[in-house]
């Protein structure tokens, strides 16, 4: 869910910290805007594990990949300048555009093939975004072991700003094109990264480079705020006279808060102490929701069962939880969003008609508390513990939730008691002398898709990163997961990280990956979809919706086919008004 925000923040408290923040550089150098970007994120690596929209949304101001995809769905140069196909030797020939990293160094061809090869298709890393590449030759068997050498990889640097891919037999280009859009495939320079495994290179201020329109300029616990800060070398050289030319804002300077300390309102928007709010209290985003700018998220709140606890292993109890929750109240306690129908959201494209992907609803929006009572009375529960975990993050909106969700499921009887656990952020070492921050959620997310699963259920934004239905099905195979294998290579795979396993399941999307024809792919998929929402591993509640306040004062402001907001082109009227002497 989008972080959601809960105290008042004092307007002389906000201009004080924009005072302190904000540099002291020429004036026509452009704005220096005062947002509110939502909570606190604590990785800035764009191929990581992430499983809340509001990381995936900052990350996009940070990094790019070789294409983009815009609102209408359509595929965009982004770091790509061009490209070319041949269908005779399956190939595509991709050029890169002169761009530079944070640092000033050019980004080459093999900071894209580091990130993919080494990172998302690593067989000991867990990460479903590696589904992304599996069109590319030796891509899917990379990652479960069968082949063991990234050198036969189908995706190779053949120059300095050349990437030549070959692409496996059955494969849809242009889905390929699109999945290469995503920010999980965005590119990682192998010099910065030298201890990815470790994961702290991307927590800390002088590592997290970034080669997007945006970098992190700075980063204060103290005074709760961060600032994302022109890329100059953004599509042009660092050196480049006109500094505006792609990148027309010089600074984003963000709040960002904790669950239970802050809160901005409406009337900061209207007093120009903020110009954007992408989040907003329960009460505030009711009274207000006319005011919002909306826009449908590529993710499903999605809660998930340890498949492994006694008593979720039971099919008719799984059910039972999902069929007594009413998803129409939940919506109408967080205003923005969409009660979900199933688990892919409206912005998943089915491949053979370009239009969305599912036509009918697979789950009722309304609560059947009669049908949940009949599934429970009909399971002997006697020597299974029914008292479980809901762990969630730490917001108001998670929260709520929660709470009407934990009311619902207290309902069905039979000794059912649910702890709802919020939880934010923990204190890491991953070296010696180094300490970081980590989202627990994220923590709890990354260990259970080793195998090692430590909640009874959990909340997550559940990303698609991509508009194919194929890719986030995979996550819940075994083969196709993209959590890789158990070493040594003894065909051990990880799995889905709540445990899910289903033989069925698994040959419909195997099928579905070997299948050239779009429109029984299609079909296989659209069963596939239908087999996870019938065996309950995962309850899907909420499309999400990313939403924003936005005054008056901006312009230029857009979205892509992500729902992500792009603020490389944003105006702010009178700019040199809110820049320090």
């Amino acid at each position: 869910m989008k972080k959601i925000v809960s105290l008042i923040l004092s307007l002389t408290l906000l201009l004080s910290s924009l005072a302190i923040l904000s540099s002291c550089g020429a004036k026509d150098a452009g704005a220096e805007i005062s947002v509110y970007l939502g909570e606190r994120i604590y990785d800035f690596d764009p191929t990581d594990y992430y499983v809340d929209s509001n990381a995936e949304s900052v990350l996009s101001l940070l990094f790019e990949p070789l294409f983009s995809v815009n609102s209408k769905g359509k595929l965009e140069y982004a770091a790509a300048k061009k490209y070319t196909v041949d269908e005779s030797t399956r190939t595509i020939v991709i050029t890169l555009r002169e761009t530079y990293w944070s640092d000033g160094v050019p980004v080459k061809a093999e900071d894209y093939i580091h990130a993919w090869s080494n990172i998302l298709l690593n067989p000991n890393d867990a990460n479903p975004a590696a589904v992304l590449l599996y069109d590319i030759k030796n891509a899917a068997e990379i990652k479960n072991g069968s082949v063991a050498s990234v050198f036969d990889f189908g995706a190779v640097a053949t120059g300095t700003q050349e990437i030549t891919i070959n692409y496996r037999k059955g494969a849809n280009v242009d889905m390929l094109l699109k999945n290469l859009a995503s920010i999980a495939t965005s590119p990682i320079r192998q010099d910065i990264a030298t201890d990815h495994t470790s994961g702290y290179w991307s927590k800390l201020l002088n590592s997290a480079i970034s080669n997007g329109p945006f970098m992190l300029g700075t980063l204060d616990e103290d005074e709760n705020n961060f600032t994302l800060v022109r890329n100059t070398g953004y599509h042009q050289s660092p050196t480049a006279k006109d500094v505006t030319k792609n990148v027309t804002p010089a600074k984003l300077v963000s709040v960002f808060t904790r669950f239970g300390e802050t809160e901005l309102t409406y009337a900061d928007i209207e007093n120009k102490a903020v110009f954007y709010m992408s989040d907003a209290s329960l009460a505030e985003r009711a009274a207000k929701k006319g005011s919002a700018t909306v826009s449908d998220d590529l993710s499903t709140y999605t809660y998930v069962f340890n498949t492994k606890n006694e008593l979720f292993k039971i099919k008719e109890v799984r059910e039972a939880l999902s069929k007594v929750i009413d998803r129409n109240a939940i919506i109408d306690a967080i205003t923005f969003g969409k009660a979900a129908t199933g688990f892919l959201p409206d912005s998943v494209i089915d491949t053979n008609t370009g239009k969305k992907f599912r036509t009918e609803n697979l789950i009722s929006t309304s609560a059947d508390l009669n049908a949940a009572k009949a599934l429970l009375d009909g399971v002997d529960l006697s020597g299974v513990k029914t008292e479980f975990t809901l762990t969630v993050n730490d917001d108001e909106e998670s929260v709520a939730i929660a709470n009407l969700v934990k009311a619902a499921w207290e309902s069905l009887g039979h000794g059912i008691k649910v702890t709802v656990k919020p939880v934010g952020y923990i204190k890491t070492t991953p070296t010696e002398g180094i300490q970081a921050l980590d989202s627990e959620i994220q923590v709890l997310v990354n260990r259970a898709s080793r195998g090692d699963i430590a909640f009874d259920v959990i909340a997550v934004d559940w990303q698609m990163y991509s508009t194919d239905a194929f890719v986030p099905l995979a996550a819940f195979s075994t083969e196709y997961s993209g959590s890789g294998v158990k070493l040594p290579y003894l065909d051990k795979y990880y799995g889905s990280f709540g445990g899910y396993t289903n033989a069925e399941y698994d040959d419909l999307i195997k099928s579905a990956y070997k299948e050239s024809d779009t429109a029984k792919r299609s079909e296989l998929l659209h069963s596939a979809e239908k087999a996870l929402v019938e065996s309950y591993a995962v309850v899907p509640l909420v499309y999400n919706q990313n939403f924003a306040f936005v005054s008056r004062d901006l312009s230029g402001l857009t979205t892509n086919g992500f729902g992500d907001f792009v603020f490389t082109k944003v105006k702010q009227k009178n700019y040199r008004n809110y820049l320090e002497d």
